[in-house]
């Protein structure tokens, strides 16, 4: 489970957001039904959005993820796990999100509410998906809770939801730029940030956060949180291939875990002339093309 632990911390550590590399499909080409109950108050979902990515355990196979929510999302927060937590905690969407794999499994699932503080994410048999069409285009059937959940703050919730929905293909990583060895001024850029995560500097990492996003989160929940990064992140990155396209940039990463390589894919952007890591992911197997 390294590549959902590394990225999840990544994520909620360090307020940042998921690289957005195509257009998503309209929600009224989709169609959904359903609710997402939380501490007894009900959500109706009215909005489907799916998209295909590189398979969690074997990335040369495709997962499928897919977001319901109760309110439009805007298209470059689909992809954006932080951008979603920031609308969520502002009240303006409640929504959950099913990683779906090739044997139709929902392999980490995730529910975004206001109530519960922070995102509610892992994974769990509890959290089911049924499938009626499920071809690589086209994702249909039910998602649903086989029975009340609790959350990390023992809120209680549940959903149960029918949709159909055009899947997104997996966007063309390689495009742009090519980068110098060890990824030029994106590389020094990475490994600046990850010195931040090594040595735990809590101070920098409020500071590198959009103002507010982290005020709800304690310096011993953020300090927990980047242990955790910490002892999960593989030894000595070190950058392989690296493209730039525009304020968008990509770093494929090498670096050992408990003696076995592993391979990073780093999304970057830049912000205020400076590039900044927006989403880290790794994996046993090298990424697919």
């Amino acid at each position: 489970m390294l590549k959902k632990i590394v990225t999840g911390c990544a994520a909620v550590c360090l307020g940042l957001a998921v690289l957005v590399l195509s257009p998503l499909p309209l929600a009224a080409q989709n169609m959904v039904e359903g609710k997402l109950v939380v501490d007894g108050t009900a959500a109706n979902i009215t909005q489907v959005y799916a998209y295909a990515q590189p398979g969690f355990f074997d990335r040369k196979k495709q997962d499928v993820v897919v977001l319901f929510c109760d309110a439009p999302v805007p298209a470059e927060a689909v992809r954006d796990e932080f951008g979603l937590s920031r609308l969520t905690d502002a009240g303006k969407l409640h929504c959950v999100r099913q990683i779906i794999n090739t044997e139709k499994q929902v392999i980490n699932y995730g529910v975004l509410h206001k109530r519960f503080g922070m995102p509610e994410s892992g994974g769990s048999s509890y959290h089911i998906f049924e499938a009626k069409t499920f071809d690589g285009r086209t994702i249909s059937g039910r998602a649903y809770t086989t029975a009340p959940q609790m959350s990390f703050k023992d809120v209680p919730y549940s959903y149960d939801i029918t949709f159909s929905a055009a899947v997104e293909p997996k966007p063309d990583r390689k495009i742009g730029k090519k980068l110098p060895t060890g990824g030029g001024t994106l590389g020094k850029a990475y490994h600046a940030h990850n010195r931040k995560i090594l040595t735990m500097d809590i101070a920098e990492i409020r500071k590198a956060a959009p103002p507010g996003e982290l005020d709800t989160m304690s310096d011993e929940e953020l300090k927990a949180l980047l242990q955790l990064a910490v002892a999960m992140t593989p030894k000595d990155p070190k950058v392989t291939e690296g493209y730039e396209n525009g304020d968008k940039g990509i770093l494929y990463v090498t670096g050992m875990f408990e003696q076995q390589m592993q391979y990073g894919t780093i999304d970057m952007e830049k912000k205020g002339g400076e590039w900044v890591v927006v989403k880290e992911s790794w994996s046993d197997q090298p990424p697919g093309e």
